[in-house]
This record gives C-alpha cells, sequence and structure tokens, in this order.
C-alpha cells in the first residue's frame, strides 16, 4: 500500500494550520503502516506502538516546519525511522516479536476467508516461523523486506524514503530476501 498517494496537499496544509480535525484524518490514513513499519524495524509490538504514537506527536508538533513542496510520506517516514532507531539504540536488547508482522505480511498472499481449523493451525505455525526468522535479520533487511514486500512501494520510492540509489535498493531487497528464505530452509519451511 503507497499512503502517499492517498494524502492530499490540502490536507496537508490544513494540518499545518493547526486543524485538528485534518490531523485526526491524517493519523487515521498513517496509523497503521507507521504501527506496522515500526514494527518491522523494532520487532516488539509494545515499543512499535509507543513510537508510532511518539512519531504522530513529534509530526503534529513540528509539522509547520515541513516544506509542502516536498513529498510529505518521506519526511514523515524519517522521523519513524529516527525514532525507531533510537529506541533499538537506547534498549540494546534482542527484540522479540508478536504474530502481527508476520502475519500481516503472509495475509497480503492469502485470503482468510473460510478457513478451516487445520488450515488456520497451519497458517499460524507458518506465521511463527517467518517471524523467528525475520527476527534473525538485520534491523535493515526487515526495513526493506517490509517496505517493499508488506507496502508494496516501488524500488524508487524506497531509495527515496532511505536515501540510497535504486540499485542498492534492488541489491539489498535481493540480499534481504535470500537470507529470509535460507533461514526458512535451515527451520524446514517452505518459502511464504
Amino acid at each position: 500500500m503507497q499512503v502517499q498517494q492517498e494524502l492530499s496537499k490540502d490536507l496537508i496544509r490544513r494540518c499545518q494550520t493547526g486543524d485538528r480535525s485534518a490531523f485526526s484524518e491524517l493519523v487515521g490514513l498513517l496509523m497503521r503502516p507507521a504501527y506496522f513499519q515500526a514494527l518491522a524495524l523494532l520487532g516488539n509490538e509494545d515499543d512499535a506502538r509507543e513510537v508510532s504514537q511518539e512519531t504522530f506527536a513529534r509530526v503534529w508538533r513540528s509539522i509547520g516546519q515541513y516544506d509542502a513542496t516536498q513529498p510529505f510520506y518521506p519526511w514523515f517516514y524519517t522521523v519513524l525511522r529516527n525514532l525507531a532507531m533510537n529506541a533499538l539504540r537506547s534498549r540494546r536488547r534482542r527484540p522479540q516479536v508478536g504474530g502481527d508482522f508476520a502475519d500481516a505480511w503472509l495475509e497480503t498472499a492469502a485470503d482468510q476467508t473460510g478457513r478451516e481449523p487445520e488450515q488456520e493451525l497451519r497458517r499460524q505455525q507458518q506465521v511463527a516461523r517467518v517471524n523467528a526468522a525475520l527476527m534473525l535479520l538485520s534491523v535493515s533487511d526487515r526495513e526493506i523486506i517490509s517496505l517493499k514486500d508488506m507496502h508494496d512501494y516501488a524500488y524508487k520510492d524506497i531509495a527515496g524514503l532511505l536515501g540510497i540509489p535504486i540499485g542498492t535498493v534492488m541489491s539489498r531487497l535481493y540480499t534481504a530476501r535470500a537470507r529470509l528464505r535460507s533461514l526458512l530452509e535451515e527451520d524446514g519451511d517452505e518459502q511464504p
């Protein structure tokens, strides 16, 4: 899902003038992607909730400084990413993840309507294996997989968000997917 397409310049302008209802609308549009991206970076549901909420608080306080001639989401994402990296540095412990990140990621490929109990159990087991494998990846690997495979950003958009060349995005994504695939194969799982 590409959030930038859903954000109108008028909505951002209204937020910049202090319109709380416009900011509530903005939060509604960005809440889910912000939470899941924070979860991908942090690997912990509580930390992801806290960082995504703090991101909105910071954005509200500093939206007047945002340059409206530039795309909004990369600015927003930079705030989110910086807060997530600060949280990672401050906690200095191995992240643990609940089912949400892999569950949301896997749900993009599968329709969950009408599942039998055995199918649901297999899906939950697959989610647990993917979560475990994802948490063995580096933060940058989880981030690039999340941006491409969960949020469906184009390579050029990821390059803009991360401030790296498109070729580097492609290379990092290929390497991250290969690492994930290798971890899943070691665990005896098939590719998600």
